[in-house]
């Protein structure tokens, strides 16, 4: 793991509390034997950092000592890194962040193992900090991520999901983690119930327009930065929201069809036909509209918080959610 993690130009304020961050994690890698220790360093090795900072961020709005932060951020940050070990698997992804993912290292079983590691770990972190609630709110997000990703597993429909299960889908896997990370922050930092609902909210909008930018990134996104081949989603077959937003154009279907359609011989040719399509049919802008009011109703929950420098910074991070471009 590396000694000094990259953080965006937004969070450089912070940098000292995310190395305080960092110390926690050497500390539980440190105890894990090799080959584990290497691997799993590297898991946790890049990123955006987004859920930790939030976790920090909200323990300094309402300024109280950060020391439990620290843990609570690292915590969140080993269990964001063990679903991404279970989703490559799953996914079948070759890369991420531009390295080899740990399947292709090591046996479906051990890489298996390694993300279940990684929960056990962020889930003692949690439960060291003595706090109920806290706990019970980690384990649902648990569930809530466990359950949704089975569901859409285990689906049997050879037709494109609608606009509801998209949304529906991507809060289980993305903006229910959000919504968790910053409930969990304000239950800890000793938050009134309005507030506490407030940052639950703030969570759930900026983790919908954090995945539906990712959707739209997919398309868009610069290979290089993204660290994965473009039109991953759809090498996959799976439906996002530009492409939702494509098919109710009542355009041609053929580009979108070679790709979903299930065919064993689905050439490369065809899936870049089916970005170009898409890029040239206003989708993307369609759904970029979507994910800035998401955004704009997160910043909105903001109000109920004291009005202070890491407010700002809270809200700051809802704008970045779609001005970004990795």
């Amino acid at each position: 793991m590396k000694t000094a993690l990259p953080l965006i130009p937004l969070l450089e304020p912070i940098r000292p509390q995310m190395k305080q961050v960092d110390g926690v994690l050497h500390q539980l890698l440190a105890r894990a034997e090799e080959p584990l220790r290497s691997m799993l360093g590297r898991s946790l090795g890049g990123g955006k950092r987004l859920r930790p900072a939030l976790v920090i961020l909200i323990g300094q709005v309402f300024d109280v000592p950060l020391e439990p932060f620290h843990r609570l951020a690292a915590a969140v940050d080993m269990l964001h890194a063990a679903t991404l070990v279970h989703d490559d698997l799953v996914d079948e992804s070759p890369l991420r962040r531009g390295r080899e993912t740990l399947h292709t290292t090591w046996s479906v079983g051990a890489t298996v193992l390694a993300g279940d590691y990684l929960l056990g770990e962020s889930t003692a972190l949690v439960a060291e900090l003595g706090h109920p609630r806290v706990l019970e709110i980690f384990a649902c997000i648990l569930r809530t991520m466990c359950a949704g990703e089975i569901e859409h597993l285990l689906s049997t429909k050879q037709t494109p999901e609608s606009r509801e299960e998209y949304y529906r889908r991507i809060e289980a896997k993305t903006a229910s983690m959000f919504a968790a990370t910053t409930e969990m922050a304000a239950v800890l930092a000793g938050a009134e119930e309005p507030q506490i609902a407030a940052l639950g909210c703030f969570g759930r909008e900026i983790g919908m327009a954090f995945q539906i930018v990712d959707d739209v990134l997919d398309f868009i996104g610069d290979e290089a930065r993204l660290g994965k081949p473009a039109g991953s989603d759809l090498r996959q077959g799976l439906v996002t929201l530009p492409v939702l937003h494509y098919l109710e154009q009542g355009k041609d279907l053929t580009p979108i069809n070679a790709v979903l359609s299930g065919r064993q011989d689905r050439r490369e040719k065809d899936v870049q036909v089916a970005i170009e399509a898409v890029v040239a049919s206003g989708a993307i802008e369609s759904a970029l509209t979507e994910a800035r009011a998401y955004a704009r109703r997160g910043q909105e929950a903001l109000t109920l918080l004291p009005d202070n420098t890491p407010r700002r910074m809270l809200h700051e991070l809802a704008k970045y959610m779609v001005e970004r471009r990795s």
